[in-house]
């Protein structure tokens, strides 16, 4: 070789060798891009999953959550107990109210007693639970609530008697009819799974006038997002006002 002469690679080892890298970097350039593809597939069926449980509770849930109510605030038993309680308790005050209400949640932690039970053995509250059962699964439990903010009917236990200082009564009859008050995410009062309290002014059919409140525990997981999307927006201390089972 000449002195000075610059030195060439073998030209067939030398292409031989490119042609292979090539090929090497195409198949690497597939692999990624079919990595990268079913990665994006699945994140599309998880965001698709996850719209669709909310689209279908907002279309077929949501709306049978409002026929329950509809029917529900017509209901001739639930409208007489609402006004036998009212008659019969109208002169008991604020403080027979928290006395009866301190026996309410001492019965509640200690896992039953006469007072819940005599309560949830009246014909409005089985009633309820007969209604509860037959919402497949959409409602959990429910209160029928008196014009003065205490307890007429509930199926199952619960911590309080008097309900007046809570947003399911303080944002519903006093505003008088269609008010309604859907609470933050909790647990479902046998701990179960997550929910929400959707509360509305009770009207008597005949004067319309309200009488109370119907409150029912909401299945989250039935109807999502916008059937349980909390209305108003609730303060830190009107959560404080409810106890629930953790």
């Amino acid at each position: 070789m000449i002195s000075g002469q610059a030195q060439t690679p073998d030209q067939p080892s030398y292409t031989s060798e490119l042609r292979r890298q090539r090929v090497t970097e195409a198949r690497e350039r597939k692999r990624t891009i079919r990595k990268l593809t079913i990665a994006s597939a699945c994140a599309c069926a998880v965001v698709i999953a996850f719209l669709a449980s909310d689209l279908l509770g907002a279309v077929v849930f949501s709306r049978k959550l409002d026929r329950l109510f509809a029917s529900s605030l017509v209901d001739p038993i639930l409208v007489a107990a609402l006004r036998q309680q009212n008659a019969a308790l109208a002169d008991k005050d604020k403080a027979w109210a928290l006395e009866q209400d301190r026996k309410w949640r001492a019965e509640r932690e200690l896992g039953g007693g006469p007072l819940q039970r005599a309560t949830m053995d009246r014909s409005a509250s089985r009633h309820l639970g007969e209604i509860v059962a037959g919402s497949d699964g959409l409602a959990g439990h429910a209160f029928l609530i008196d014009s003065k903010g205490r307890i007429a009917a509930a199926p199952f236990p619960s911590f309080n008697f008097w309900q007046f200082d809570k947003p399911k009564f303080h944002y519903t009859f006093p505003l008088g009819p269609g008010a309604r008050d859907v609470s933050w995410l909790q647990n479902s009062w046998d701990g179960a799974h997550p929910v929400c309290w959707r509360a509305q002014t009770f009207v008597d059919p005949l004067t319309g006038q309200p009488i109370g409140v119907l409150a029912y525990e909401v299945n989250y997981l039935k109807v999502g997002r916008f059937g349980c999307a909390e209305t108003p927006r609730h303060t830190s201390s009107e959560r404080a006002t409810n106890h629930v089972s953790q």
